[in-house]
């Protein structure tokens, strides 16, 4: 079968349409795998990248963890510390407590001692009047003792007058002299009586425990011009003091 020129013609045409139909796939081919090849580099570097995410978010994971036990430590560690500041409070408040007991105690204590210590100069003082009382007493005895031994020494002589007259005047002179002997011996048996009953009672006299030093009474105590009193007499008695 013969081909005429057209039908030639035409294939040529359509040879020549092939032809570039196949360079423009080829090209566009040649464009899609180097898009490809991008493609897969990208997808590679993402790869990549989400490796390194991985790796990164691995890392900040465990370093929650560490921060969450530190954190948890770091509670525990604070409740404690709390707890330890609440015993310490307690502990302050009870040596508080203590304290404003001990300090109670030793005003207590304090007050005592200056109750004593009153107490003891109230003693002191005491002994101190009773021992100048007991001085006094001593004198007076002494004065006393002396009195009656020179009451006694007259007396003395006083019986040897009345003896001497009793033999020189017989009965009537002997009548008139006892009565005034009687009236010498009963004022010095009075006196010594009176003397030693002052000086027991001044010496026993009972303390009351510090308290204030009872004075005696100047009209209770015996006055020693009321007792020479019998003695002085007149100018014409017998003065044997």
């Amino acid at each position: 079968m013969m081909l005429n020129l057209e039908q030639i013609r035409a294939l040529e045409s359509r040879v020549e349409k092939a032809v570039v139909l196949i360079t423009k796939l080829r090209q566009e081919n040649a464009d899609l795998e180097a898009r490809l090849a991008d493609v897969l580099r990208s997808a590679e570097l993402l790869k990549n990248q989400k490796e390194e995410l991985e790796r990164q978010l691995a890392a900040q994971t465990r370093a929650a963890n560490e921060s969450s036990s530190r954190l948890e430590g770091l509670i525990a560690r604070a409740k404690e510390a709390e707890e330890k500041a609440a015993n310490a409070e307690l502990k302050a408040a009870e040596a508080e407590e203590r304290a404003a007991a001990m300090e109670r105690k030793a005003q207590a204590a304090d007050d005592e001692i200056s109750h004593y210590r009153e107490r003891a100069l109230t003693a002191e003082r005491r002994v101190a009047e009773l021992e100048s009382k007991a001085e006094e007493l001593r004198t007076e005895q002494e004065r006393i003792e002396q009195g009656l031994m020179h009451a006694l020494s007259k007396l003395d002589s006083f019986e040897d007058m009345v003896l001497e007259m009793s033999l020189g005047a017989g009965a009537r002179s002997e009548s008139a002299v006892k009565p005034e002997a009687q009236h010498i011996a009963a004022p010095l048996q009075y006196v010594g009586q009176e003397s030693d009953e002052q000086a027991a009672s001044d010496i026993s006299e009972p303390d009351s425990g510090g308290g204030e030093k009872e004075e005696p009474d100047d009209n209770s105590s015996p006055d020693l011009k009321s007792r020479d009193a019998p003695f002085r007499g007149g100018e014409n008695e017998l003065d044997i003091f």
